[in-house]
């Protein structure tokens, strides 16, 4: 919180309560979420925090380093929380969306080879892994199999 207020005070702009509400409920969060998402969820509680304030406010996040946008390439960013923040993938689903957080060793290693052979120190590794989630593989074949009925 602070290190946003900071941040907004260095481009001279006001810690307002609209943005002190979303910020909040970043904090909150555990899931990757767009701005209609965050949007519904606002409003749901009667916060009275507008869609423009929403949107505007997500810029400043993410010029602020406390969220990190990602496009999964369905016409919507999706952000999540910047700290205490591990190198890892996104496993996006090209079909639903659905993002999905993975770790590995593999990453470390990797933040090793880069300092060793190039000379350059990593801070964090975000890679996107772009395919289909399970749900949508399993929803696939059943849409493709012809039905029992059909066998009678």
């Amino acid at each position: 919180m602070q290190s946003f207020k900071d941040f907004l005070r260095s481009k001279g702009l006001k810690t307002t309560k609209g943005r002190e509400i979303i910020l909040k409920e970043i904090e909150t969060r555990k899931d990757h979420f767009n701005a209609e998402s965050l949007y519904s969820s606002l409003s749901g509680r009667g916060t009275g925090v507008s869609r423009p304030t929403i949107y505007r406010t997500l810029k400043l996040l993410e010029q602020s380093h406390v969220i990190e946008r990602l496009d999964i390439k369905k016409n919507s960013f999706y952000y999540e929380p910047a700290y205490n923040k591990k190198s890892h993938c996104h496993l996006i689903c090209e079909n639903c969306g659905k993002i999905i957080d993975f770790s590995s060793e593999c990453l470390e290693i990797l933040k090793l080879d880069l300092y060793k052979q190039k000379n350059f120190k990593p801070d964090n590794i975000s890679i996107h892994v772009f395919g289909k989630c399970n749900s949508c593989k399993r929803a696939s074949r059943n849409k493709n199999r012809i039905p029992d009925w059909q066998f009678s």
